[in-house]
């Protein structure tokens, strides 16, 4: 139906133009040529048996004539939506969002904020993070407006608060998430499930951030509330934040003991994108012990692959390459490490994210196990730069010891005292007081006690397993 009109009068004289009628041959007998001509100036509405014998006329719906929807048209609209979404799931996201966007230019309200929905989805799956929050702040806006939507406001919020973190906008991430988190205490919410993993995905800011403390404080309220209340899902979503709060302070063990009772609530009954990513995180766990578990991270980097390459999700694609670099490096194979760790660099070159900077460290990592120092040494520097001016200060901290502990090792003392300066940058470590030095003697004894500490690196570095890969 190519007719747009916003007045049943209106619709009812473009189509009967369309047709080729005069208001006569419309009327046809059974109602005055005159009655039609006032229904279609709008100064009378006609009884439903008059638009029934009307519609039939012109070829047309009841529904149309009233509304200016035409069922059938909507519901084969409905059907490419339903495609679109199809091809979403098999991981065909680009065929996804050209699908969506031409939906969205026939501007129908009824199916506005399910193609919305689905396109937003879409736009996350193939990193474009400046149009997935847009469409995420359109919804929430809908939201709140009363409208009905494909996907409740708590969702909403959450994805957004996770997004933002995924970017390295930590701050804006924690602000936002702390405003959620007070809207759905007010309303009486707290304890449900989407609260509990709301506040699930607060802590991973907290934790990205390198705000451990606040991380851990607010972990733990998490976890009691959700062993108290919460679903599976929910529990298994609290544990699974937990363990990255645990493994940044040093407790390893635990930290795998809560990812794996993530995995056992998450198993049965989450979406099978969301295992990949646990999965994910499972092995990137194990390639942080000491030794690192090799053997036990490949299996899992393996199936978490091969689920998001079928759906397609560009980050998480990008942090399961990165660490399949690192399982390469730590195996003894720095070169195919190179190749995976570009790969993953490449998935991201348009987006900016922490993920990045993360894949750029393994590839300069890679690069000086095999054989390329300086070259390598600059990734990592980069790296660092990179993870420093996104917010994640715990990792840049990390990032920057590397750097120096590299530098010590393959260039000097002097070399790495730089980088040892940006590593208590990045934990807020305040410089050292300088002190009076009335025969100028002071400057120097100040940069040779860096220096000092620069050795003791190099010493420590060289005492350590030579291959560059921790």
């Amino acid at each position: 139906m190519t007719t747009s009109a916003s007045t049943l009068g209106q619709r009812l004289r473009a189509l009967r133009r369309e047709r080729g009628l005069s208001q006569s041959d419309l009327a046809g007998g059974a109602v005055s040529a005159s009655y039609v001509s006032l229904i279609e100036s709008d100064r009378r509405t006609p009884e439903p048996p008059v638009v029934e014998l009307l519609a039939e006329r012109l070829g047309t719906t009841v529904e149309y004539l009233l509304t200016g929807r035409d069922r059938a048209e909507l519901n084969e609209r409905r059907l490419r939506l339903r495609f679109a979404e199809l091809a979403l799931a098999n991981g065909a996201a680009l065929e996804a969002r050209d699908r969506l966007l031409d939906l969205a230019q026939e501007s129908d309200p009824e199916l506005r904020w399910e193609i919305l929905w689905a396109l937003t989805r879409a736009y996350e799956a193939l990193g474009e993070t400046d149009r997935t929050l847009d469409g995420v702040e359109r919804l929430i806006d809908a939201a709140r407006r009363g409208e009905t939507l494909p996907v409740g406001l708590l969702p909403l919020l959450t994805q957004r608060c996770r997004i933002l973190s995924e970017a390295g906008d930590f701050g804006r991430s924690i602000e936002l998430g702390e405003q959620a988190l007070q809207e759905v205490r007010l309303l009486g919410l707290e304890g449900t499930d989407d609260e509990i993993r709301l506040a699930s995905t607060l802590v991973a800011g907290y934790w990205g951030r390198g705000d451990l403390a606040t991380a851990q404080r607010l972990v733990s309220r998490v976890i009691e509330r959700a062993e108290r209340n919460g679903s599976r899902r929910a529990r298994g979503s609290a544990y699974w934040n937990a363990a990255l709060v645990a493994e940044a302070r040093g407790d390893l063990a635990l930290s795998l003991g809560l990812v794996e009772k993530a995995l056992a609530l998450m198993a049965e009954d989450d979406s099978e994108h969301s295992l990949a990513r646990l999965r994910l995180t499972y092995a990137w766990l194990l390639l942080r012990a000491e030794p690192p578990e090799l053997e036990q991270a490949g299996p899992l980097l393996n199936q978490a692959y091969e689920v998001l390459v079928r759906v397609s999700d560009t980050g998480d694609l990008a942090a399961c390459e990165t660490e399949l670099a690192r399982l390469e490096l730590l195996s003894g194979r720095p070169a195919d490490a190179v190749g995976i760790a570009l790969r993953a660099m490449g998935r991201l070159e348009t987006r900016k994210a922490v993920e990045a900077g993360r894949a750029r460290w393994v590839l300069g990592l890679a690069m000086v196990s095999d054989g390329r120092t300086a070259a390598g040494i600059e990734e990592c520097r980069t790296a660092a730069e990179e993870l420093q001016s996104l917010g994640a200060q715990l990792e840049a901290a990390q990032a920057w010891r590397e750097v120096a502990e590299l530098q010590a090792r393959h260039i000097g003392a002097d070399q790495a005292l730089e980088a040892y300066r940006r590593m208590a940058d990045c934990v807020r470590v305040k410089p050292p007081t300088r002190l009076p030095d009335p025969d100028a003697g002071g400057p120097r004894e100040l940069k040779s006690a860096a220096a000092g500490a620069a050795a003791d690196g190099l010493a420590s570095a060289r005492a350590r397993d030579s291959h560059a890969g921790h």
